[in-house]
């Protein structure tokens, strides 16, 4: 006998004006949305204490743009380590995830939903079939003034970068890379002693297949994200702030994933750690990130001295107006030669200090204003890719954007142009052929030094009457099927997590 799913139903009320209505001078036009916070509230706490699969999901209904918004959310669990651990005020505690969802909208094939639930409200982004959404608090937005709604939602087209920032626009200048680019040339490789190793060869060629499998499978970057007191003060609450590291995080995972790297597929990403420093860490002496005015290059150093060896890439993200409008900075790997980017080790530099340089860091805020989260994530993506070993994109075959070219044009640029781009043209969240051959080359040199063995469902291969996936994949010893709820299961050094959307 079916069981019936217990549906989580929000009535909502839409606030709008003609179109037209600007938001800030980033957002050309959103809508105000309004439903019953008390209950959504109620429903994700039993969610929450859920032990049946089916009482799990969370069911969100509102109108918005003309458009009917049936929204299943579950749980997700795939950002997070199993070991994920959060730091605050020097206490590390173990933290609960359970308002981080992801999910798709009822009935719609394709369409994809991440965010976050806190104090009722539904914070996030929506794929559909006519384009992304994002849901935002309207404090965040409009401040001093009593309004009908709580939340704002507005579409990807909406979103417009008012002016061209400075040279290279979002990115620190050339003359920057070439300093970072000399510095890290000078490190200092630590000797290491190693024990001779002899291979037992005993089903000879076959073993070594098989070995050469297992490694393969080291696909998932793990994380060591920070954030300093200004980035809090602007987002008011840990879960905010853990919300916001989902949402970005989620993002470029999206992205990564959907990348063939010349052969090297289903990158993805894992919070293993965060640090949140709070406004009360301003005046901890300790704190690196405490003084009020750090330039971009100091800020990134910052990160760089401590020790980062336990995570594939480490991040700061803040709050704060860097000179000319510099959105993020990160060290850009190399496949040799050089040291920087993911997996790199702390070692000694030629200024005397150990720094690690599998670094980046990236700002919210942009010439006095906060950037929408849709241009937060591409500065993420960006950066990371730095440390993933792209250089900006060059040349007429990876800045289509620069073309004579209507055709060409109207695409716009990729991920790695040097200037920021507000991410509505259909190259923005994609990356050139140009990063493609930079990046694979250093994956394939570098991510079984630090990459970890997961196997993650695709959200799109999500059976949205189950929640679970069914996926056939291949390991050394043995082909699973992965078809039930109770997943994750751990085969080996691959984890197959199944059951987060």
């Amino acid at each position: 006998k079916r069981k019936d799913y217990k549906l989580i139903t929000v009535f909502s009320f839409l606030f709008t004006g003609q179109y037209g209505n600007p938001l800030n001078k980033y957002i050309k036009h959103y809508e105000g949305l309004s439903y019953d916070v008390d209950s959504l509230h109620q429903k994700h706490q039993r969610a929450k204490r859920a032990v049946l699969h089916e009482d799990q999901f969370l069911h969100l209904n509102f109108h918005a743009h003309g458009i009917h918004f049936n929204l299943r959310m579950k749980r997700d669990t795939s950002l997070f380590s199993d070991d994920f651990k959060v730091e605050i005020s020097n206490k590390v505690v173990d933290y609960d995830t359970s308002h981080i969802y992801t999910g798709h909208i009822y009935g719609e094939q394709g369409s994809f939903s991440h965010g976050s639930v806190i104090d009722g409200r539904f914070e996030g982004f929506i794929q559909t079939h006519s384009g992304t959404f994002y849901v935002e608090p309207a404090e965040r937005y409009i401040k001093d003034r009593t309004l009908p709604f709580h939340s704002v939602i507005y579409h990807e087209d909406d979103i417009k970068y008012p002016h061209k920032y400075g040279p290279q626009g979002g990115c620190a200048d050339h003359s920057v890379f070439e300093r970072m680019q000399k510095y890290q040339m000078t490190g200092v490789e630590e000797p290491t002693a190693q024990k001779p190793y002899k291979e037992h060869n005993i089903n000879g060629p076959e073993l070594l297949r098989k070995k050469r499998a297992a490694q393969a499978e080291k696909n998932t970057c793990q994380l060591y994200i920070q954030t300093d007191h200004l980035f809090y003060k602007h987002y008011g609450t840990r879960e905010a702030v853990i919300a916001q590291i989902s949402s970005h995080v989620k993002a470029i995972d999206t992205i990564y994933q959907s990348t063939d790297f010349t052969g090297i597929r289903n990158i993805s990403f894992m919070v293993k750690r965060i640090r949140i420093n709070t406004t009360v860490d301003e005046r901890d002496p300790s704190n690196p990130f405490r003084f009020p005015n750090i330039g971009v290059e100091k800020f990134l150093e910052l990160n760089s001295e401590q020790n980062h060896d336990d995570y594939c890439l480490a991040y700061v993200f803040t709050d704060r107006d860097f000179d000319d409008g510099v959105l993020g900075l990160a060290w850009v790997g190399a496949p040799s030669g050089s040291s920087g980017g993911i997996c790199e080790k702390s070692k000694l530099y030629s200024d005397g200090k150990k720094k690690s340089l599998n670094t980046g860091i990236i700002t919210v805020q942009n010439y006095g204003s906060h950037v929408p989260p849709k241009v937060s994530h591409i500065t993420f993506a960006h950066e990371v890719g730095h440390n993933f070993g792209s250089p900006h994109d060059s040349g007429t075959e990876c800045t289509p954007g620069e073309s004579k070219n209507l055709g060409q044009k109207e695409n716009g640029n990729y991920i790695m142009y040097a200037r920021a781009t507000s991410g509505d043209k259909l190259n923005n969240n994609k990356f050139s052929l140009c990063s493609v051959r930079n990046i694979s080359q250093v994956l394939e040199k570098k991510r079984n030094n630090c990459f970890v063995g997961m196997y993650f469902c695709h959200p799109y291969k999500i059976n949205q009457q189950t929640g679970c996936c069914r996926v056939l994949f291949k390991f050394p010893y043995k082909i699973l099927i992965c078809n039930t709820p109770t997943l994750p299961i751990l085969i080996g050094n691959v984890y197959s997590r199944c059951n987060h959307a």
